[in-house]
């Protein structure tokens, strides 16, 4: 709201009854626009009432959200009681008072003499009521960035660690106007700051308010509708729970684009790439919040001016499989035999998927998730349909890929008439969806390591080497381009691909141009081709 002679906006909060007697006469340090408004809850008040700084409307509600975080927790505070803080928590808190001051002044520090003049009135003010005026503001400062409100005896100890703190900085200050700028030997004293979700204060948000890992949750109910992919939802929930634990809290209103940035490094410093910062994190972030300024569920999207740099990758071969890497995959699958404990389900996975790729340049997700009827037998051809009933499909579009003629006669069709209905190369441990995501990802996992126990280069993906080495030989061998994008499932992006279709007759026929794999005898087949190298598990 706006005060009356004012165009300023203005926030106004009502103090929760129940805990109204033990508000007053509280002390405040709320964020304000980067600032920090003080004030002492009056004994007779009833409400707060703090002016935003601001006349943009849009600016106001961030400023509101951040504000109103801030009061919940006093308010949750006073209902349990302040934290304690740790000593390795003061001085954390403590280091940051000395990074702050030191940052703020290095690059022009003026005159020795004036900091040295600094640290003498700062030793002498070691008088509680003086300690309180040089250093409680600054104390109150970083305590609200945190959201901490803590117990007396907590902030008398980290106004000691600050003063203390503070003059270390005054005497780096001096040092640096004085020309030495050798490396800081004192900042690496102070521990990082590790604060537990009780430390925070944390408390279920008010009726009405919007969740992150909510945005999350009504993004999925929305577009599941629409058909979006399992795999994206599970990315967008991953990343709206990490943000969550991140900040502390999981009010969608209160996060601001300096919290992303904090985010963002955070991501860095635990040596995640930027391609899945970029892409993957703040790339679902920025959608979750899309979603919801559409939906009115928050105003601003925190995410939208933050950039991550792009990587350009150093390509030094072919992304898809060399003739000697297929033969020695190939050759390894086709003498596979399920020996001792080994799953049934694998073993048929390791024997037949790597097959089924190599001749059809899908992903490896796709056909681990095949089903028995998704093979019939039409017009004298045996065709796969690799469909969204049975998993995940990236486009959410089905298509059907003839067997090529090898894999016939190596017997796949007898394969999937004697397997039991349902999926050939996944056990599925109940009927939720879960768990038939956890089977799929086990699954493609196995293959994806079977494939590296042979081809162990880095600069090859197991899932899309098939396909690159598919679109590569098929241009080869002038097959047109509808027909191997209809086989592949690629997007053309040509409007007049999309008059007609390329029937299975045309894709059969282009398939039985692709040469046949001769495969390695059984004492050669399990030859490596490259260097080995450890590898994270598949995701997508």
């Amino acid at each position: 709201m706006r005060r009356k002679g004012s165009s300023f906006h203005q926030l106004r909060k009502r103090i929760p009854l129940d805990i109204l007697e033990k508000a007053r006469g509280t002390s405040l340090a709320v964020p304000v626009g980067g600032e920090i408004f003080h004030m002492v809850v009056g004994e007779n008040a009833s409400e707060i009432t703090i002016s935003l700084r601001t006349r943009d409307p849009r600016e106001a509600k961030e400023r509101q959200a951040v504000a109103l975080a801030y009061l919940d927790s006093v308010w949750q505070a006073l209902r349990e009681g302040p934290k304690r803080l740790t000593q390795k928590q003061i001085a954390a808190l403590a280091g940051e008072a000395y990074r702050e001051l030191v940052a703020s002044f290095e690059d022009n520090p003026g005159s020795p003499e004036t900091w040295k003049q600094i640290v003498q009135l700062q030793i002498k003010s070691m008088a509680p009521d003086a300690r309180e005026r040089w250093f409680g503001p600054t104390v109150d400062l970083i305590l609200a960035k945190h959201r901490l409100v803590v117990d007396k005896d907590s902030r008398s100890a980290l106004i000691s660690a600050v003063g203390v703190s503070v003059s270390q900085a005054s005497v780096r200050l001096a040092q640096n106007a004085g020309g030495d700028y050798s490396p800081d030997t004192v900042v690496t004293r102070f521990p990082p700051l590790e604060l537990s979700r009780e430390a925070k204060s944390a408390k279920p948000l008010p009726k009405g308010s919007q969740t992150i890992t909510g945005l999350a949750e009504g993004w999925w109910r929305e577009n599941k509708m629409a058909g979006r992919a399992v795999s994206t939802h599970e990315a967008y929930q991953r990343v709206a729970q990490q943000l969550s634990e991140f900040l502390g809290h999981d009010d969608a209103r209160a996060v601001t684009e300096d919290d992303i940035i904090a985010f963002k490094d955070h991501r860095l410093s635990q040596g995640v790439s930027l391609k899945t910062i970029g892409g993957g994190d703040i790339s679902g972030i920025r959608q979750l919040y899309a979603w919801g300024i559409a939906n009115r569920k928050v105003s601003h999207n925190p995410a939208e001016g933050v950039k991550v740099a792009k990587v350009k990758k150093k390509r030094t071969r072919d992304p898809g499989f060399t003739d000697e890497e297929a033969v020695a995959i190939l050759s390894d699958a086709f003498h596979h035999k399920r020996t001792g404990k080994a799953s049934a389900h694998l073993s048929n996975a390791r024997r037949w998927v790597p097959w089924l790729c190599a001749y059809s340049g899908a992903r490896i997700g796709e056909m681990v998730q095949l089903r028995k009827q998704d093979l019939r037998q039409e017009n004298g051809l045996w065709i796969i349909r690799i469909t969204p009933e049975a998993g995940t499909v990236k486009d959410g579009e089905y298509r059907d890929v003839p067997l090529h003629p090898h894999l016939v006669e190596q017997g796949f069709p007898e394969f999937v008439s004697k397997a039991a209905n349902g999926h050939l190369f996944m056990k599925v441990f109940g009927d939720t969806e879960k768990a038939q995501r956890g089977a799929w990802r086990t699954t493609k996992n196995r293959v994806r390591d079977f494939v590296r126990e042979i081809v162990t280069d880095p600069e090859v993906a197991p899932n899309h080497a098939w396909r690159h080495r598919f679109m590569t030989l098929g241009r080869n061998l002038g097959i047109s381009r509808d027909v191997r994008f209809s086989i592949t499932g690629h997007d053309t992006d040509a409007e007049g691909d999309d008059y007609g279709i390329a029937t299975n007759e045309a894709k059969a026929a282009a398939l039985a141009k692709y040469p046949r794999y001769e495969v390695k005898p059984l004492d050669r087949a399990r030859q490596r081709v490259s260097e080995p190298v450890e590898l994270p598990q598949l995701t997508e």
